[in-house]
């Protein structure tokens, strides 16, 4: 079964999944000072926020089942071969990271969440 599943091209769907994106972005900014759980957390909402409003624009979305998340990033890993592979590394590590912090103990730095927070704020930049 794939991952995917088609979705009608929706403009204004995928204008306010950018625009949401861009709120996490600066809410995670926001964070930073305060809390360094929260902002990565925020930015990995970012992430995937942005990564889903890519798929959409493609004509696609992820099916509702367990790792859809990671079929968000493998998804947006093809679709912007310019952006370094390392990236792709940081963002499936944020996922695993939040997911622990989430259901388990994780400790996460302020130097990870500020990384997580420039990163997809960069990446943001071009949508």
């Amino acid at each position: 079964m794939t991952k995917t599943k088609p979705q009608q091209f929706n403009a204004k769907q995928i204008q306010q999944f950018i625009a949401d994106a861009r709120k996490r972005v600066a809410a995670a900014r926001k964070n930073l000072a305060v809390d360094a759980e929260m902002a990565y957390e925020i930015a990995y909402e970012a992430m995937i926020k942005g990564s889903l409003a890519l798929m959409l624009s493609c004509g696609q979305r992820p099916r509702k089942q367990l790792g859809h998340h990671i079929a968000i990033i493998e998804f947006a890993q093809k679709h912007l071969p310019r952006c370094p592979a390392e990236t792709f590394i940081m963002f499936d590590r944020m996922r695993r990271k939040r997911n622990d912090a989430f259901y388990d103990v994780a400790i996460i730095s302020d130097t990870e969440a500020q990384e997580a927070v420039s990163t997809f704020g960069a990446i943001l930049i071009a949508y």
